[in-house]
């Protein structure tokens, strides 16, 4: 428990500085190196699991080429000049079916699969944060707090929002879970989650989502269903890594980070809720 405040003394601050630094190059930088670890630490565990034999460079390249996309992704002219999503997809088939004719132990099917599984899981749903902070302002304006004197750029703060809401969820589902939790969610793939803990879990994202919804000026029903979406997807995102887990025979994917073992396994409800929380602010929420 201990460790896990530490991480997040740590975390927290570093978070803030990143978010609102004005070109967001830092925080593409810091996204790109927790990708980069989180998409090795998979492809780590496959390796030890024997299952297959998986690209690293060509899954790290295109997860740095995701990240450096979904900045970009509100200016259409850069992606006319340059490349979208699709056509990096497009490339990392080509070239990683090209890669496997060259190798001695060849198996493309398994080898392709698994570094194109660990890219879309680990690398594209982590740009999700890098384009949440590059969203623009609806009406050009930053996000002005009273007990801070300067203005805060408005994708910056979204990121804080879908960071703090999943952390509040988590946060309150492991300490509610752990101290009163009896009635398992699901046992067969995580022991430790129960109702009661799932229950606080979204009775936290709720509060945290309608409080940091206030300076986006965020209509309450919209926060709600935010905090209530942001809790469910999180348990899901956490319970699908658990899964990928027990089939590669594995406990942790590491064990960078003080009480929670890898990037992956701190992580794995972020990167669910980063894309259900990106949609909903650019269609629903607009």
């Amino acid at each position: 428990m201990l460790l896990r405040i530490l991480s997040a003394l740590v975390g927290i601050p570093l978070l803030i500085i990143l978010v609102f630094t004005a070109d967001g190059v830092p925080f593409i930088m810091g996204i790109g190196v927790i990708s980069v670890i989180a998409l090795m630490e998979f492809y780590r565990g496959v390796r030890k699991s024997g299952m297959a034999e998986p690209q690293e460079w060509v899954g790290v390249a295109s997860a740095f080429l995701f990240l450096f996309a979904a900045q970009f992704q509100f200016q259409q002219e850069f992606q006319k000049q340059f490349f979208s999503l699709p056509d990096l997809l497009t490339v990392l088939v080509i070239i990683s079916l090209m890669i496997e004719l060259l190798r001695k132990n060849r198996s493309p099917i398994r080898n392709l699969g698994v570094t194109l599984t660990g890219v879309v899981y680990v690398g594209w749903l982590f740009s999700y944060l890098v384009a949440i902070n590059s969203v623009p302002s609806p009406t050009g304006e930053a996000i002005h707090l009273r007990f801070i004197p300067v203005a805060l750029r408005y994708g910056g703060w979204l990121v804080l929002y879908i960071t703090f809401s999943t952390w509040a969820s988590d946060t309150s589902a492991y300490f509610i879970g752990r101290k009163w939790g009896k009635n398992k969610l699901a046992p067969h793939l995580s022991p430790g989650k129960t109702w009661e803990g799932f229950g606080a879990g979204v009775v936290g994202s709720i509060l945290m989502s309608i409080l940091m919804s206030r300076p986006l000026e965020m209509p309450i029903l919209h926060a709600i269903a935010l905090g209530l979406s942001i809790s469910i997807a999180g348990v899901l995102g956490d319970l699908s890594e658990s899964a990928i887990k027990r089939e590669l025979a594995i406990k942790d994917f590491g064990s960078i980070m003080p009480g929670h073992g890898g990037i992956l396994d701190r992580f794995d409800s972020l990167l669910f809720t980063a894309p259900l929380f990106y949609y909903y602010i650019t269609t629903i929420a607009k």
